[in-house]
């Protein structure tokens, strides 16, 4: 049957600009939306020196070049979905949801995921259609989105426009931080990019205001991309101290090392581990800091040479996820979880924790990821998926090594497990003779006091870059680039360095060449290709 449609026609707002309505009431995003301390104000006009500067940065998409992709297939009333999900198990709870079923009755499977960047930590329409039309012609179905579909499909990062304010003292010591950002979203969303969110911790400071204001607009659903909040608010930030530092005639990294705070400049609390200078200052040697010249005074022909520095930051999230580990009669071991693998090595640096724990090769472990029957996981986003993960696998390991220390006799204490035997009481016994049929735990991690309120816990890193800039043309290029970073243990050096080389990649292409331009007149990208 045809369907009948009525609506009422209302105006649409699809022009950005910051004297537009704004929503200042909104739920906190991983950061206060709205935040002061001391007197901004009083401390701008009491400095020795100011920098009072706005940044924009335009709308962008995820677009990975991994397809928006599902199988769905029913059996028994119950769905099970094959697709590209990086949160399997609240993205199962959003689709039952959607299609009026129990949470029981859906399963989702995703072994690989590819790219998700955050366009793939909710459900998309394609799993929706794939569901609805293979109930109704009762056989698998498959959905795929064309790349002009994704630009609409999946949430946006916002525009922002960033007021930045810094007052400083005559040795540029900061006396007063200021981030006020206005972003964008529809009428129905709170969600808002959270471009202040290391403002709160990076630099010392007693003044402070960090703010957030929500435009509703009629464009696409903003969401998480990339770094919510980071990616967007440190070039607001950094880019404010190098005007400062700049004006004050100080060397960058000084600047930023008169500011570097012995603890959380707004809740008073230790970091947990804090090496941002360190980042810097080997940064600086290896990348020949010292040999820069004055802004403007470098030159080949054309081109304008210059040298930059930036701080990173990422601020550090667990989650709520399970593990269970499985000793099998034969020694061998499986993990499984419905933690996924985005292309940034879970599969790898998971089964490095159980076999150091269980002292068991890794041709001896299976993983199993990626599949809501098994138990829940927060999966991969946010940065929270080795975290939380291998912490929830720590936890399995742990609770079987207790285990298999009461079988041989020993304290877990005493006990040694290395190359698939147990060690203990001058005693070696091979694991596989130990549990018998086999022993199985489960291990879940969640968020604490310690995670909460004992500490600030944040990764850190120090971008260089050599730039050329057309004097004729306003062509930019960079020329080279070093990252150097503090991301705590490094479970694989190999899969950490891609993710490094990744983001900085993700940083160039954010700068240079991504910018979602909509037509004022219906909302609709002009460049959704």
């Amino acid at each position: 049957e045809r369907i009948g449609v009525k609506y009422e026609k209302e105006e649409g707002v699809f022009g950005f600009s910051t004297d537009l309505k704004h929503d200042k009431k909104l739920p906190d995003n991983n950061t206060p939306a709205q935040f002061e301390q001391g007197d901004l104000d009083k401390a701008m006009k009491a400095a020795a020196f100011t920098v009072d500067k706005t940044y924009s940065t335009p709308s962008q998409n995820s677009v990975a070049m991994e397809p928006h992709a599902s199988i769905a297939t029913w059996e028994d009333g119950a769905l099970t979905l094959y697709g590209a999900y990086q949160m399997p198990t609240s993205d199962a709870q959003q689709l039952a949801k959607a299609l009026g079923l129990s949470a029981k009755k859906v399963r989702i499977i995703a072994h690989f995921i590819g790219g998700g960047f955050g366009s793939k930590l909710g459900i998309a329409p394609e799993s929706v259609a794939a569901a609805i039309a293979a109930k109704q012609l009762g056989r698998p179905v498959k959905a795929v989105m064309l790349r002009e579909q994704v630009f609409d499909a999946t949430p946006r990062r916002s525009n922002t426009v960033q007021r930045m304010r810094l007052a400083a003292d005559a040795d540029g010591k900061l006396t007063g931080i200021g981030h006020e950002t206005v972003v964008s979203n529809l009428e129905d969303q709170d969600y808002f990019e959270p471009a202040g969110l290391s403002t709160h911790f990076l630099y010392s400071g007693d003044n402070r205001v960090i703010t957030h204001d929500l435009v509703r607009m009629n464009w696409g659903l903003a969401g998480s991309m990339r770094a919510p909040g980071e990616a967007v608010g440190l070039l607001g930030l950094e880019g404010a101290m190098d005007e400062l530092a700049d004006q004050m005639g100080m060397d960058p990294i000084e600047l930023r090392r008169v500011n570097e705070p012995e603890m959380d400049p707004e809740k008073g609390v230790p970091f947990s581990s804090r090496r941002l200078m360190d980042a810097m200052d080997i940064g600086a040697e290896k990348f020949g800091w010292s040999a820069r010249k004055a802004p403007g005074t470098r030159r080949e022909g054309e081109w304008l040479i210059g040298m930059g520095v930036a701080a990173a930051a990422r601020a550090n999230l667990l989650m709520e996820t399970s593990a269970k580990v499985a000793i099998h009669k034969d020694g061998s071991v499986t993990v499984s979880s419905a933690m996924t693998d985005i292309g940034t090595g879970s599969y790898t640096i998971l089964s490095q924790v159980a076999s150091e724990l269980l002292g068991v090769s890794m041709d001896r472990i299976t993983m199993e990821l990626g599949d809501t029957n098994d138990v829940p996981a927060a999966g991969s986003g946010g940065s929270w998926g080795a975290c939380s993960s291998g912490s929830a696998i720590y936890l399995a390991c742990e609770n079987l090594r207790g285990k298999i220390a009461k079988k041989l006799g020993v304290e877990p204490s005493e006990l040694t497990l290395k190359d698939g035997q147990a060690i203990g009481d001058n005693r070696s016994v091979a694991i596989a003779e130990l549990v018998g049929d086999g022993i199985e735990a489960t291990g879940t991690i969640k968020p604490g006091k310690t995670q909460k309120s004992l500490f600030n816990q944040a990764s850190y890193g120090a971008h260089f870059a050599e730039v050329a800039v057309n004097a004729i043309t306003g062509e930019t290029r960079v020329r080279r680039m070093l990252g150097v970073f503090a991301a705590g243990r490094i479970l694989n050096e190999m899969t950490a360095r891609s993710q490094c080389l990744g983001g900085m990649t993700f940083g160039i292409g954010a700068a240079l060449t991504e910018d979602l331009i909509h037509d004022t007149r219906t909302g609709q990208l002009v460049n959704g290709n």
